[in-house]
């Protein structure tokens, strides 16, 4: 990780990669402790944000927004690895990340206890707040435990997540730069690691407790 001081902060700055793609936020590092990194250039680092809604996170046409997320931050970071961070970040109230996006279809009683379970199941004593399970699409492509990672499949034979990859692929096909193809973005599958999840609140005093999640993009380096 940097040790600098963000440099050069950049909102819905045009993808180094793509024409007429741009990420949510990039900002330059002067400094950094990563050995990995080159010292010969600036470090950069790009971060995708997300709002967590029910009946609109996890519906298909913001799921295909998250993996066009995800694509996008690969492809930064697979350009120049020695030199780039990515994170893809996504919250909202507590309730709605946790219905829509880390356990779609849990319980929607719980909606009236901001988005934890009914009060006879907080009082049973073999009950933790961190035993929410993930569940539903998006654990296809996330880990909801710190340091976990999840490598999405590409070349998967699911008929449904096809369909939003090669959605993806149409619609950057003229994008592309450096005579940059579908098939060398197919190439490496990316791979997402947890890198905090915020804990689930029983303040059910608050009117909304929010939740967030980050996780650093990364992706598979298949050998040469």
């Amino acid at each position: 990780m940097h040790n600098g001081c963000p440099d050069k902060i950049h909102l819905d700055k045009e993808h180094p990669n793509l024409k007429n793609r741009y990420l949510d936020l990039r900002f330059l590092i002067d400094s950094f402790d990563d050995e990995e990194c080159s010292e010969d250039s600036e470090f950069e680092v790009a971060i995708e944000f997300k709002f967590s809604r029910i009946n609109y996170t996890d519906e298909k046409k913001e799921k295909k927004r998250i993996f066009n997320d995800i694509m996008r931050l690969k492809l930064f970071i697979e350009s120049n690895p020695k030199n780039r961070k990515a994170y893809f970040l996504i919250c909202g109230p507590q309730f709605d990340f946790i219905r829509s996006f880390q356990s779609i279809g849990w319980n929607i009683e719980a909606k009236n206890n901001s988005g934890l379970p009914k009060e006879d199941t907080i009082l049973q004593p073999d009950y933790l707040y961190s035993s929410i399970k993930p569940s539903g699409f998006y654990t296809d492509w996330f880990k909801f435990k710190k340091g976990e990672t999840q490598q999405i499949d590409l070349n998967t034979t699911n008929d449904y997540l096809k369909g939003i990859y090669n959605d993806f692929y149409a619609d950057y096909e003229d994008a592309y730069k450096d005579s940059f193809s579908k098939e060398d973005l197919r190439k490496n599958n990316p791979i997402t690691k947890a890198i905090y999840i915020s804990e689930t609140s029983d303040l059910l005093d608050i009117p909304a407790p929010m939740k967030v999640g980050i996780w650093e993009i990364c992706f598979e380096k298949k050998d040469e």
